[in-house]
């Protein structure tokens, strides 16, 4: 059966675990990586800033892999946790994205696209949530979204240091091509987010949860 749940719900499982501060410390290395690209386009001689915003921005991608890591090895799995980590994982992907369409020319329209996945991600996660009663898990097209974004900032990031050793011609000189990638994982994301949630979401009565089917298990997950 299928049974909605209330916001309140998520603060009753465990709030202050190592996984949980991990996700909201990639939140709060943002402000950080902005302000150090900032001072690298003001002062683009000195590569000191520029080597801090990479440093800042491994870092994040460091924590968006511990928090997981460490929630299963310490068995600090919660609901929250599950929906805490890929929100910050949403405001990181967005604001590092819109750093390198600020200052390095990042095309504007795939911002746009990804900003209204994102949006649509947290619309279906919470109707889950909260009309359903159902865990909505995150797919392998999202998690090369985000892989991919970091690949991005890395790429726009880098580019200064290694562009002017290689061709002109050379294919580390488009890091744009990562962008059309992004876009075509997005698509991808979208499409298989709709064949696994579309009747729970718009046709319920369709919908039968068995917990002792095994398939169904790997799919949803009642809180």
């Amino acid at each position: 059966m299928l049974h909605e749940k209330k916001p309140k719900d998520l603060l009753e499982d465990r709030i202050f675990t190592l996984s949980n501060f991990l996700s909201v410390s990639r939140v709060l290395l943002l402000p950080f990586f902005i302000q150090f690209t900032r001072k690298h386009i003001e002062s683009p001689r000195s590569g000191e800033y520029l080597l801090l915003a990479i440093g800042t921005c491994v870092l994040a991608v460091l924590t968006d892999f511990l928090d997981g890591f460490l929630a299963r090895l310490l068995s600090q799995e919660s609901v929250l946790g599950k929906y805490l980590d890929p929100i910050c994982d949403k405001i990181v992907t967005i604001g590092g994205l819109s750093v390198i369409v600020h200052y390095y020319q990042f095309p504007l329209w795939i911002l746009l696209i990804y900003i209204l996945r994102e949006l649509l991600g947290v619309w279906l996660g919470g109707f889950l949530y909260l009309k359903r009663g159902i865990q909505g898990k995150p797919n392998w097209w999202g998690k090369f979204g985000v892989g991919l974004v970091a690949v991005s900032v890395l790429w726009y990031m880098t580019l200064p240091l290694v562009g002017p050793l290689l061709e002109e011609t050379h294919f580390f000189q488009h890091p744009e091509y990562s962008g059309y990638v992004l876009v075509l994982i997005l698509i991808l994301g979208v499409v298989a987010y709709a064949r696994r949630y579309w009747d729970i979401v718009f046709h319920p009565e369709r919908f039968k949860l068995d917990p002792e089917d095994k398939k169904q298990k790997k799919k949803y997950q009642l809180v």
